[in-house]
């Protein structure tokens, strides 16, 4: 459709249920490359599992995350959601936060490293300021989930004695209004932390619907094409060159 009839009009299921982890990522990395693999869960040592009710729409990653704790009993996993799901069943623990306060509970788990002196002296400078900026203590950030002061307590000493922490995030996070701003709330956690880019560690993005992140290698969004490009001039006559197309989808041509 793109290369050849012309047209940027098409998207994949990437549309519906990846699309605010697409603009998350692109803010952060500047393509919508997920940072993390699925050997990540066996190396973790701390998964929390945001807005998914994993145990029943991914049972394949929820086996494998409940296979590496009974080999590792050190391992934890937590749950955020407001429902209580299968999934819980096997958590240590369960945060049944209040809709719509998971970026609060997640700022606030970066406020409150800050004051523990706890972010990643190379990669948390950047966003001292910027933490510093939040009005308030860190108590309001707590109250806000709505969920009892000592368990949001909990998952953040546990997320601060955790070496190796995955976040692994569905469509309670990104089927929302404020969707791409929470994405980056969990990015720039383990930005500020430290905790990505080495093994067992980053925020992956479960995907919503089979194959979304394959949509998007090759161009599946109506702002890309392949290979995560967008619709510049270069990006274009690359696509134009190596396809062997005059008639790749381009502004001029919309």
């Amino acid at each position: 459709m793109k290369g050849f009839i012309g047209s940027g009009n098409i998207d994949t299921n990437s549309r519906l249920c990846m699309a605010s982890a697409v603009v998350g990522y692109k803010r952060a990395f500047g393509a919508a490359a997920v940072p993390c693999c699925y050997e990540d869960l066996e190396q973790k040592q701390l998964a929390i599992v945001a807005g998914s009710n994993a145990a029943w729409a991914h049972p394949v990653a929820w086996q494998r995350l409940l296979a590496a704790r009974q080999t590792q009993p050190t391992m934890k996993i937590v749950v955020i959601d407001p429902r209580r799901t299968a999934s819980c069943d096997d958590a240590d623990l369960h945060l049944p936060l209040r809709p719509g306060t998971d970026a609060a509970l997640f700022a606030g788990l970066l406020h409150w490293l800050h004051q523990q002196q706890a972010l990643d002296p190379r990669l948390g400078k950047q966003l001292k300021p910027l933490v510093r900026r939040q009005p308030g203590p860190c108590r309001r950030w707590r109250h806000s989930s709505g969920c009892r002061s000592l368990d949001v307590l909990t998952l953040y000493q546990l997320y601060a004695d955790s070496e190796r922490a995955l976040t692994l995030y569905c469509m309670g996070i990104n089927q929302s209004t404020s969707g791409s701003d929470k994405c980056n709330a969990i990015i720039n956690l383990h930005l500020a932390s430290g905790k990505i880019g080495r093994a067992g560690c980053g925020p992956f993005s479960l995907t919503g619907q089979p194959n979304a992140m394959g949509g998007r290698e090759v161009g599946g969004l109506a702002n890309q094409l392949a290979c995560h490009m967008d619709f510049t001039e270069d990006n274009v006559d690359r696509l134009r060159r190596f396809w062997h197309s005059d008639r790749v989808a381009s502004p001029s041509r919309a």
